[in-house]
């Protein structure tokens, strides 16, 4: 039965559809942390596997310092797909299901992962920045941060952005326009920040959103934001594949 799950997944990330893939790679970090802490849970906090659990955590998460910044440059990718508490992932994952599906059908599969990676990246250096800068958040300065609230919220309003008309049908309210949902996710994020409730992360929220914003100015203009990174996985892709002889 384990042999027909791994497989299952295996299929799932070989699969074309970007957003099967960040949701597999996701999942399956959160996977490896639970497992971890399931391990501490029942060995004793005192085992071995505290110290591997805290040494992983340590170096997928984002420190929110230029310290943490020079000597874990890696973090500000891996935090984004890191993810500890369950319905933190959970709607995560839900959130990116839905938008992310969208951003596909109205632009094309390989504008997704790039757009999910630089929101990411916007995020954690939007939130460096700004807790840096003002002397009343200095106290969050150092504070780990993981999720991948950023790139979620980066393509939420890459699609806002791209359709702002279109429609969703949304639970108890019936159907909204894509720029009020976005709107709406922007304006819970700066309320939460005025509230100093999980600041770090909702700076991070507002970050990815303005590389939302921007991604689709670009790409109305005919400039590709995604194509670095879309070029950089292809080499790394073709390292992997055998010339025809």
């Amino acid at each position: 039965m384990a042999s027909l799950i791994v497989e299952d997944i295996k299929q799932k990330f070989r699969s074309d559809n970007p957003v099967t893939r960040l949701i597999v790679i996701n999942v399956a970090v959160f996977f490896v942390i639970s497992l971890l802490r399931i391990l501490i849970f029942v060995s004793g906090e005192s085992s071995v596997f505290t110290e591997i659990t805290a040494f992983f955590i340590q170096n997928s998460s984002f420190p929110i310092s230029w310290q943490g910044l020079l000597f874990k440059p890696w973090t500000l990718i891996t935090y984004a797909f890191t993810h500890i508490e369950v319905f933190h992932i959970f709607w995560n994952m839900i959130t990116l299901y839905w938008f992310g599906q969208l951003f596909i059908n109205y632009t094309s599969k390989t504008k997704l992962i790039p757009l999910y990676i630089l929101g990411g990246v916007a995020g954690a250096l939007f939130s460096l920045l700004v807790i840096q800068t003002i002397p009343g958040l200095h106290i969050y300065i150092g504070s780990p941060m993981v999720g991948a609230s950023a790139g979620v919220t980066a393509i939420i309003v890459a699609a806002a952005t791209l359709m702002p008309n279109f429609r969703m049908n949304l639970m108890f309210i019936g159907e909204v326009k894509l720029i009020y949902v976005a709107l709406f996710s922007i304006l819970i994020d700066v309320l939460n920040v005025a509230s100093y409730s999980n600041v770090g992360g909702n700076l991070a929220h507002l970050g990815g959103a303005l590389m939302g914003y921007l991604f689709i100015v670009q790409y109305k203009k005919g400039n590709d934001l995604a194509k670095p990174i879309s070029s950089f996985f292809n080499w790394i892709a073709s390292l992997f594949t055998r010339s025809p002889k």
